[in-house]
């Protein structure tokens, strides 16, 4: 058997997990304590497991029952509370520790079904997964609060986490299936692949790749020319404030920080970028960030790592991965080239 090291070393995981996220200042304090909350009740919840299928100890089977209904909603609330103002990020969490409490007193009620409480986790798994993946179609822009160079990273996340929840919808369904026909040996064999699993996509949120491209714009919606005007020049407005007032420099830039600037909800601002360039947020901020790089490049000494950080990027990597994806070449090769020629980047 597998399954108790591999649940203790997850539990393990999971808590380093949530002291790393909550000691991440880049997102919000509101979202970076419920990520702690579910890091360290996924983590209660491993530990449990491997208690009851070590040592055959049902002294706390009540609890670890009862986790499930408390994972479920703080892995929606740990990306949702990023979408929305902090005020109104506490009341879907109060409103959402309501009905797990609920739910909680529920499995605890003298029912006689069989498989009633699998019933109501795999009820809060699903409803959960469904709000997940709903806001993780809505796009990255959807993560207003955080930095505008987050909002790519934290969408992938959040699909990762609505496969997570229904990969456990999935297996907890097949493990009550075999304690109901009593086959005891296939459902701890079941438990230990799972552990397994649950301990690669551990490792997949510490090393998670920023590759890949996401989709830029959505469908758009039917407008009349005044909108398509007023689009324009919202994006005009934001590309000002940007460049001229140098909040492309600020790393911690949010979609709501620059909308306020604006002077127009996330949304519209949202939605007139995305139709007028077919970038999100994060990719508008990121062309101007690199435009200003490349007019550094051509027109002063200073070194690139200088120039990175003065325009609004944290990392090396993402820097060049970025750079280089926009020009074809490395700052230094694009410095070297510039520098040769008459021609030269302007605002």
């Amino acid at each position: 058997m597998i399954s108790i090291p591999v649940s203790f070393l997850l539990a393990a995981i999971f808590f380093c997990l949530g002291l790393a996220v909550f000691l991440w200042k880049r997102l919000p304090l509101l979202s970076r304590q419920v990520f702690l909350v579910l890091f360290c009740l996924m983590a209660i919840e491993a530990i449990l497991v491997g208690m009851r299928f070590a040592i055959g100890s049902l002294e706390y089977l009540a609890i670890q029952r009862v986790l499930p209904v408390w994972i479920a909603p703080a892995a929606y609330l740990s990306f949702a509370a990023m979408t929305m103002p902090e005020k109104q990020a506490h009341r879907l969490i109060i409103l959402n520790g309501a009905i797990a409490l609920a739910l909680t007193g529920v499995m605890f009620l003298p029912v006689g079904f069989v498989g009633f409480i699998d019933i109501l986790i795999a009820a809060s798994f699903a409803a959960y997964a469904a709000l997940l993946f709903r806001q993780w179609r809505l796009g990255p822009d959807q993560y207003s609060e955080a930095p505008t160079n987050l909002h790519a990273i934290l969408r992938k996340l959040s699909g990762l986490a609505v496969f997570v929840l229904v990969s456990t919808l999935v297996i907890d369904a097949v493990i009550a299936l075999l304690f109901a026909h009593e086959m005891t040996d296939a459902a701890a064999k079941t438990i230990s692949v799972a552990s397994l699993l649950f301990l690669l996509v551990a490792f997949a949120l510490v090393i998670v790749s920023l590759k890949g491209h996401l989709s830029p714009a959505s469908k758009q919606e039917i407008a009349t020319e005044e909108d398509l005007e007023n689009q324009r020049n919202l994006v005009e407005q934001a590309r000002t404030l940007l460049v001229d007032k140098e909040l492309y420099k600020d790393p911690g830039l949010t979609l709501t920080r620059l909308a306020r600037r604006v002077g127009v909800p996330d949304r519209d601002l949202s939605r007139a970028i995305n139709q007028q360039t077919e970038e999100n947020v994060s990719q508008f901020v990121n062309q101007i960030r690199l435009t200003e790089a490349a007019r550094f490049l051509s027109t002063t000494d200073a070194p690139v790592a200088s120039i990175q950080e003065q325009v609004g990027f944290l990392t090396r990597s993402n820097f060049y991965k970025e750079f280089q994806k926009r020009f074809g070449v490395t700052p230094g090769a694009y410095r070297k080239a510039a520098q040769s020629s008459p021609v030269r980047i302007s605002r």
